[in-house]
């Protein structure tokens, strides 16, 4: 009987031990409770990042917001009879600008005349029609019409004076960037005025954000939005280098009213108003020739021609010479639109124009142009108040066609070199333009 027992109790013993064996064991395997801490840890950092990246990766955000927009403007050609629609978009949805300030400026090009360009110009649209929207900028004494100036010319104080030197589209023979604006020279402080019915969209200095060609280009500056849009697109008015600012963004302006006064600063050392006309958007490659859109001096009128070859290219930085043939009227010479690498210069989606002549008395001209060892002659009519169109045609280029360099910051087509014929002489020129 105790035998007995005992060999139960040895029995016992043996299933006792591997037993209690294992439950160690299994609590020795389970002992790694730091590990799935960190695990979980880990997993804990790294499952908000994704939701975080989703969150804030607002980067098609602005496109999403503008989608709207640009598929309006694409159905706009096929609903040509819908204007207030493109009207509607372009007001609620405006384009955005980036103003971040280029750092470091980017280099003045370098802008070749007697070029041909070698993409087309746009053509002529005759159904466009004059749009003489804009009052001269500062205001105008009454009379003085009597008080002769050179050849003959008219120069009272009713006129709107502007620089024929260095008129849009050109660079003062190589000392200024290309001109996308034109300038008045008076005296500083002189009063600036509201040129159209419009919105004040800028006004102050350009130090730390992107108006012109890079910041603190103008120094201080008003733009405004006109009530009118030109085929369904805002159109702005610039002035520029202005002091003795007397508006603020947001404020409704009507025409004539005070705005700035003519001052210096940026670009410019010299007292002197810079206007531009900007159309689409209130940028610095957005603008159009000014003397296309304020209303001419009283009793004189306008010419916008073009000058390109037989395919319709234009013919870059040559001289246009007008000699008046009629009583009363002047002779005067300008040059063709230049280019740059970011197209700042562009034609009127009306004229289809690359040279201008403003402030010309009404009457007869004879243009004079000298290319390839070729004289062409062309007349035009010159009516007050009206834009007088004119276009001239060339022979087709007469040399092979040379690789223009990549420092001359032209249309990636191919461009055509002439030697240039000689210049006319110009005034002597300011410090610095602009």
């Amino acid at each position: 009987m105790r035998f007995r027992r005992s060999l139960v109790a040895g029995l016992l013993l043996l299933l006792f031990i591997p037993l209690t064996w294992l439950a160690w064991q299994a609590r020795l395997e389970g002992r790694p409770a730091e590990t799935p801490p960190t695990l979980v840890a880990a997993a804990a950092v790294r499952a908000p990042t994704p939701t975080l990246a989703a969150t804030a990766a607002p980067s098609p955000l602005p496109t999403l917001t503008l989608q709207p927009a640009q598929t309006l403007e694409l159905a706009t050609p096929t609903r040509p009879t819908d204007p207030p629609t493109a009207t509607a978009t372009a007001t609620t949805t405006p384009i955005p600008v980036d103003r971040t300030c280029p750092d470091p400026p980017p280099p003045k090009p370098e802008y070749e005349r007697y070029y041909l360009n070698g993409q087309a110009w746009p053509t002529l649209d005759p159904a466009a029609g004059a749009h003489f929207w804009m009052a001269a900028p500062l205001a105008l004494e009454a009379g003085g019409q009597e008080n002769g100036g050179e050849n003959g010319e008219a120069r009272g104080p009713d006129r709107l004076r502007i620089t024929e030197w260095f008129p849009y589209g050109y660079d003062a023979n190589g000392r200024y960037l290309l001109h996308n604006g034109v300038d008045v020279a008076e005296p500083q402080g002189t009063l600036l005025l509201a040129v159209a019915d419009g919105t004040v969209v800028t006004a102050g200095d350009d130090a730390t954000a992107l108006y012109g060609w890079r910041c603190d280009w103008y120094g201080h500056l008003v733009v405004i939005e006109l009530d009118q849009r030109w085929r369904g697109q805002p159109v702005y008015a610039l002035y520029g280098h202005v002091l003795g600012i007397a508006v603020a963004v947001g404020q409704r302006v009507t025409r004539g009213q005070p705005v700035a006064e003519i001052g210096l600063g940026g670009a410019a050392v010299l007292p002197h108003l810079h206007f531009e006309v900007r159309i689409g958007t209130n940028e610095f490659g957005s603008t159009r020739n000014p003397l296309l859109w304020l209303v001419p001096n009283l009793g004189r009128g306008v010419i916008a021609g073009r000058l390109v070859d037989p395919e319709g290219r234009p013919w870059q930085g040559v001289v246009i010479s007008a000699v008046g043939r009629s009583e009363g009227t002047s002779s005067r010479s300008t040059w063709t639109y230049l280019d740059d690498p970011q197209h700042t210069i562009k034609p009127d989606e009306g004229y289809a124009e690359n040279f201008v002549m403003g402030d010309v008395p009404p009457g007869r001209y004879q243009l004079y142009v000298s290319l390839q060892g070729v004289q062409y002659t062309a007349e035009v009519e010159v009516k007050a108040a009206q834009v007088s169109t004119i276009e001239i045609v060339t022979e087709p280029y007469k040399t092979p066609t040379p690789t223009p360099p990549p420092t001359a910051g032209l249309s990636p087509t191919p461009t055509l070199l002439l030697t240039p014929d000689p210049l006319p002489t110009s005034p002597p020129l300011p410090e610095a333009g602009g």
